[in-house]
This record gives C-alpha cells, sequence and structure tokens, in this order.
C-alpha cells in the first residue's frame, strides 16, 4: 500500500515537470518569434551614399556664395538627380539666383556666374493668367463697379462710352472753320464765309458753292417766301453725339484695387491727445475704396482697352453670372438707335412749355463722361 502511494507520487512530479518544461519551452519559442529579424532591422538595401552640396546657411538671392555656406552632406546614391551638385567648387563663389533655405541640396538652377542671370521669383498675380492671355488695370469708381460689389474672380463685360464730333478733315480741327471774306481791288466780293463765291451784278447777289461742305447757303426767307443768300452761324459750339457699345465680353477679374496691398487701407485715426474728454468715443477708422481694377484679357483686348484709356473714353463694367460663357452680338447704341428700337417719341414742338425750364431731369446722377459736369436745373 505505502509502495503504491510513492509511485502515484512520482508519477504526478513527473507530470508536473513535464507540463513545467513544456510552458517553459512554449514562452522561449514565443520570445523568439517576436524579436525583430535582421532584415527588418536593416531597412531597404540602398545602392551606398552620394556626397551632395547642401546649404549650411540661409543664402539670400543675388548673394555671393560663401565657402562656409554650403556643406558637403550624405544622400542615398539611388535618389541623386542630373541637377544636383557634388562639388563644391561648382557653388563657392557663385551667386544665388533665388533664396536658399539652410539645409537645402543646391541644384544647377539655384547658381550663376553672373550677376545679371538672377532668376526672379515673379508675382502671384501672374499665376491666374492663362496663356495667351494678359493683364491690364483701368480706373474704378463706384458707377462703373456696380457700387463696387465686383470681386476677385468675376466675370465681366467692359462697355465703352465715346462722344464723337465733326472736324475739318485736313486741319484735324472741330468744325465750324474760322473763315473771312475775301475782297477784289475793285471792292468785288470774291468769296464769303465757308468757301462759297459770290458775286455782284445789276441782277442782284448769287451764290456759287465751291466746297461739298459749305457754310453759307441759300435758304428761304420765312417772311418774303423768297430765296435769299444767308450765311448761318452757329449759335453753340458743335455737340458731341454719344454712342456706346460693348467692347469686350467676358473678361476675367484679377484683382480689384492694389494688387500688392489690400484693396482697401483703413486711414489712422487721428490722436485726441491727452486732453480730450473721457466719453469722447474714437472715431471708427474711413475705409478707402478702391480705384484700379485688372482684368485678365486677350493682347487684342488689352489694346483696344488702352485706346480707350488714352482717348479719354468712359468705360463702365457690367456683371455676368459665374461659369456665364455666352456669347452674343450687341449693336452701337446712339440716339438714332433708341428712338427707332425702343418706341421712343420725338416730342412735338408745342406753343407753350414747363417753368421752371430744366436743361436735364433733376433725379439725373452725376456724369462722369469727360469733359461733362452735373446736370442742374437753370433758374
Amino acid at each position: 500500500m505505502r509502495r503504491g502511494r510513492i509511485l502515484i507520487l512520482f508519477a504526478m512530479i513527473l507530470l508536473f515537470g513535464a507540463v513545467a518544461g513544456f510552458l517553459v519551452l512554449s514562452r522561449l519559442g514565443s520570445g523568439g518569434s517576436n524579436a525583430p529579424s535582421p532584415e527588418t532591422t536593416q531597412g531597404p538595401a540602398f545602392g551606398g551614399e552620394a556626397q551632395i552640396v547642401i546649404a549650411a546657411q540661409d543664402i539670400s538671392r543675388g548673394a555671393v556664395i560663401p565657402l562656409d555656406g554650403v556643406i558637403l552632406s550624405p544622400f542615398p546614391a539611388d535618389f541623386v538627380v542630373e541637377t544636383m551638385i557634388t562639388d563644391l567648387n561648382q557653388v563657392v563663389g557663385h551667386r544665388a539666383r533665388m533664396d536658399i533655405a539652410r539645409g537645402v541640396p543646391v541644384t544647377q538652377n539655384m547658381v550663376t556666374e553672373q550677376s545679371g542671370d538672377l532668376l526672379g521669383t515673379g508675382s502671384d498675380a501672374s499665376l491666374a493668367i492663362p496663356p495667351g492671355y494678359t493683364a491690364i488695370t483701368m480706373p474704378l469708381d463706384r458707377f462703373s463697379s456696380l457700387g463696387y460689389a465686383l470681386a476677385d474672380g468675376d466675370s465681366v463685360d467692359v462697355i465703352v462710352n465715346m462722344l464723337m464730333i465733326d472736324i475739318d478733315p485736313d486741319f484735324q480741327t472741330a468744325l465750324p472753320n474760322a473763315t473771312a471774306i475775301l475782297v477784289g481791288p475793285d471792292g468785288a466780293i470774291l468769296t464769303a464765309v465757308g468757301a462759297n463765291k459770290a458775286t455782284q451784278n445789276q441782277g442782284g447777289t448769287t451764290a456759287e458753292s465751291q466746297s461739298p461742305v459749305p457754310l453759307g447757303r441759300v435758304e428761304t426767307d420765312q417772311t418774303t417766301g423768297q430765296q435769299v443768300f444767308l450765311i448761318p452761324n452757329p449759335a453753340e459750339t458743335q455737340r458731341p453725339r454719344l454712342v456706346s457699345q460693348r467692347l469686350i465680353a467676358n473678361a476675367r477679374v484679377l484683382h480689384v484695387g492694389e494688387v500688392k496691398s489690400e484693396s482697401a487701407q483703413p486711414t489712422p485715426v487721428p490722436d485726441q491727445g491727452a486732453g480730450a474728454p473721457a466719453n469722447q468715443q474714437a472715431v471708427a477708422a474711413v475705409v478707402k475704396p478702391p480705384d484700379l481694377i485688372s482684368l485678365i484679357v486677350t493682347p487684342q483686348d488689352a489694346l483696344a482697352m488702352e485706346w480707350a484709356l488714352n482717348a479719354g473714353a468712359n468705360m463702365t463694367l457690367t456683371l455676368r453670372g459665374p461659369g456665364d460663357t455666352t456669347e452674343n452680338t450687341t449693336s452701337s447704341v446712339t440716339l438714332q438707335f433708341l428712338i427707332d428700337n425702343y418706341d421712343i417719341a420725338v416730342p412735338s414742338k408745342l406753343p407753350y412749355g414747363l417753368e421752371p425750364r430744366l436743361k436735364a431731369p433733376e433725379r439725373s446722377l452725376e456724369s462722369t463722361m469727360p469733359g461733362q459736369s452735373s446736370a442742374t436745373p437753370s433758374p
């Protein structure tokens, strides 16, 4: 009986030892599997290292690169491109064509031997101009800008308004010309005003036109009904004739106001001083509205706008809807066009009128056309 118990105890010891040994071996096996393998710790294999030139300090555009301004630094050979520089002699003593920050690899387009061959960074505005187009600036006010509603990126049409007059083709001056009367040695009238030849004889005075545009002309006397030779003189200077037409369609607004600064600059508030009353509040800063606008147009349209600006023509901008690229033709608008197409009646000459006499409607806005002033009722 005692011997059987000993055998059972011995068997249990062997069993516990086998279990303990299995656990130990399992722990050692799992630990080995979690350990990083040599392949994972080495990382990807490269084809060696190369030495490239990098900036050891910030180098300003146009500055001569000093010896301590650049260093050789190791770089994966597989990532070296042909524009990278591997020789300090190709950099030291040369000029930087652009600003080079510290730690940036120096490439061939960053340095030059000629001081005039500097690479400009350009403006941010030029990035918005597509190929084949250009930008031009025109004046802006509250009438031509929809009350300053225009913003960068809008699409607009440009309307031009011009005042036309008749001029002498040879003198290139406004008609009528200043003329004189020529008298012959015998006292006879040889020529009259406007290149009309007048002759005197027993039958009276006759007129003969020698010019396709004479100033003097034969008119009928309203009293007697007879034809007499009259030389009418203008009672006022020549009235210019207004014409309006769309000059440019679907131009893109590059910027409203000055490009390099904010389009609206607040004016500084004047200092009230130490003696100002305590209850006096500071006046709010006044925002100055923009007076310039830059448009993206074709080169030909830019020339047309330049001519109109130099000629003193008035231009107005009209706003298009987003994405609207509709192309439609327009007709030049004159007084005759309005009368013929908008059912405008020409007022009849009546023997009565209104008092006081008005030269223009009282609600008309101040004119922005060149040479015109605000319309006010005459006394």
